[in-house]
């Protein structure tokens, strides 16, 4: 078991990790803990393997107290822990080398760490990877790779820090169901950090963190019963959300419904009746000329090496000025690779960008005027966070840019504020004191001050509590209304559901197709043969239909799905 008592924790300049936590963690048990950004949890989580030492209060693994140097050793091996982003903690060469790194640094016996590598490849579908580099893997395989070389050690306990937060959806199902498979077949206690509530309705327990402080802990039943919920700067899963929108028309008083089947069950008897046409508000697509064109390019990562890989091949696409384009697709599918070709961050190998007309690559372009068109905010803010104080990371493009001082003075301030961080509050702290969600703000918050015409946004709500993501949303479409052009790269099927008028679907380093988002994601046949998902709402109306209600299948959001069925009394 592990326990703490009275548990504080706080981080240099007198900033409150958490304070006073107490609480129980059992073995063979799958624990979820939700809290807004900021709110103490990857404290938390560092404090109970060791990685913090307690600065009140104790932790105590099976009887051992962290903070004791007899016990570190043995703590570090019970307690075993993965970060959200597993370059973080991927060292060797090969994944078979990886999962064999920290079997050496236990001085096992050969034989013992050949079996336990064998074992781990087999459990996490692996094997076919064991000479593969870790990084030249994607990001669902990159993850089963971190978990895998943790779980060879044989912990008792797992700490997972947002492990899917940035995984395609597919790869979160995968690793949602290794975590299962690790406390039913290993017995690992498995204990989750997330920001997703999805997540949390098959934990066993559920652990809620509010300004440092654990407010509130029970079984997903009762977590997701509270109303106040939403004052702690959390969401509810979408069946939640939609069941208790309807709660008055429903047939029964089963709440919170938790799985979609659930609310299945006491809808169908609602829908089936001949249903009307629903009133659909579609996002028309832009008819405005292409701001950014791609013309059969390809790119290839090492070229010229025996290790060189194809990253994308032959994509062309338009960029209407003015839209909002939404860029899905599988981990590794060659999203980002072709993004960072929008803004001259990548040459082609072969093909064409082309911005307002011009060749990006053509010698006379000026490539600092193509940056600052086209803005990129990408998807682990600490790879473009380096200053010593927020105010002075936002301000460094503008500065070179060679906007004047006031001016400077002025972005700064308003992109912190468009991002929910205002200066007198976060100016003169260090970007690297934040959490990962605040971090990805205010990496958002650089490149709005440098004012572009396009903004690049690589998996912008990843890592961010519901609050903060839907400040992300009002920023796209604040930006969107003043006439920016933004593209959305993103595995969040609801968020590009509600943004974007037009999506574009990579899969295998190709395009696979684009157009309309709603026919795209309502297209349960397409979504699954690119490893991607459909959109709560949208998958709630195929179960219905398959249930024998005559609904529409082509909503998107709850709102629709909501006034659908609320318009059938």
């Amino acid at each position: 078991m592990i326990r703490t008592e009275n548990l504080t924790y706080s981080h240099p300049g007198n900033i409150v990790g958490i304070t006073a936590i107490d609480l129980q963690i059992e073995p063979r048990t799958q624990v979820a803990i939700l809290g807004a950004n900021g709110s103490g949890k990857s404290t938390l989580a560092r404090c109970l393997n060791g990685i913090h030492v307690p600065q009140g209060g104790r932790v105590l693994v099976d009887d051992l107290a962290v903070g004791d140097p007899n016990s570190t050793y043995e703590i570090r091996r019970r307690v075993g822990m993965v970060f959200q982003n597993p370059d973080d903690q991927l060292v060797s060469t090969s994944v078979e080398t990886e999962i064999a790194f920290g079997l050496e640094n236990l001085s096992l016996p050969r034989p013992v760490m050949r079996q336990r590598i064998e074992e781990v490849l087999q459990f996490f579908h692996l094997t076919g990877f064991r000479g593969r580099h870790p990084h030249n893997l994607s990001g669902g395989e990159k993850q089963r790779v971190a978990i895998a070389a943790v779980v060879a050690l044989r912990p008792r306990y797992l700490i997972l820090d947002e492990p899917t937060s940035l995984l395609d959806p597919k790869s979160k199902v995968d690793i949602n169901a290794l975590l299962t498979r690790l406390t039913h077949e290993y017995g690992i206690a498995c204990i989750q950090i997330t920001q997703d509530p999805r997540e949390a309705v098959d934990a066993d327990r559920v652990l809620i963190l509010h300004q440092g402080r654990l407010i509130s802990a029970g079984s997903p039943t009762e977590i997701f019963s509270n109303p106040l919920l939403h004052q702690f700067g959390l969401d509810v899963p979408f069946t939640v959300a939609l069941g208790n929108r309807l709660s008055a028309l429903m047939p029964f008083t089963r709440e919170p419904y938790l799985h979609l089947d659930e609310l299945v069950v006491d809808l169908a008897p609602i829908c089936k009746t001949q249903p009307p046409v629903p009133h659909l508000t579609e996002k028309n697509p832009t008819k405005a000329p292409a701001v950014l064109r791609t013309e059969e390019l390809c790119y290839s990562y090492e070229r010229g090496l025996p290790t060189e890989r194809l990253a994308i091949a032959g994509i062309t696409v338009e960029i209407p000025r003015g839209s909002i384009l939404g860029l899905v697709g599988p981990s590794g599918a060659g999203k980002t690779t072709l993004a960072q070709h929008f803004n001259a961050l990548l040459e082609p190998s072969s093909g064409r960008v082309i911005l307002d007309g011009n060749d990006i690559w053509d010698v006379s372009t000026d490539k600092t005027a193509v940056r600052r068109q086209v803005g990129f905010a990408f998807q682990f803010p600490e790879f473009q966070l380096f200053d010593e104080t927020v105010e002075d990371d936002v301000g460094f493009g503008p500065r070179n840019l060679g906007f004047p001082t006031a001016e400077v003075d002025k972005v700064v301030e308003e992109a912190l504020d468009a991002v929910g961080l205002p200066l007198s509050v976060f100016g003169k702290r260090s970007p690297f004191s934040l959490s990962g969600g605040e971090m990805r703000r205010v990496a958002i918050a650089g490149i709005l001050a440098a004012t572009p015409e396009v903004l690049v946004l690589d998996e912008p709500t990843a890592g961010l509590d519901p609050r903060g993501a839907q400040q992300i949303r009002d920023i796209m479409t604040r930006l969107n209304g003043m006439g920016h052009t933004i593209i959305l790269i993103s595995h969040d099927m609801d968020l590009v559901a509600k943004l974007s008028s037009r999506t574009i679907v990579l899969n295998r380093r190709k395009l696979a197709i684009g157009g309309s988002t709603r026919s795209l994601l309502t297209d349960l046949e397409l979504l699954k043969s690119t490893g991607l998902d459909a959109p709560e709402p949208t998958k709630l109306m195929y179960a219905l239909r398959a249930a024998g209600c005559n609904v529409p299948t082509q909503l998107l959001t709850l709102e629709e799905v909501a006034q659908y069925i609320e318009g059938l009394q």
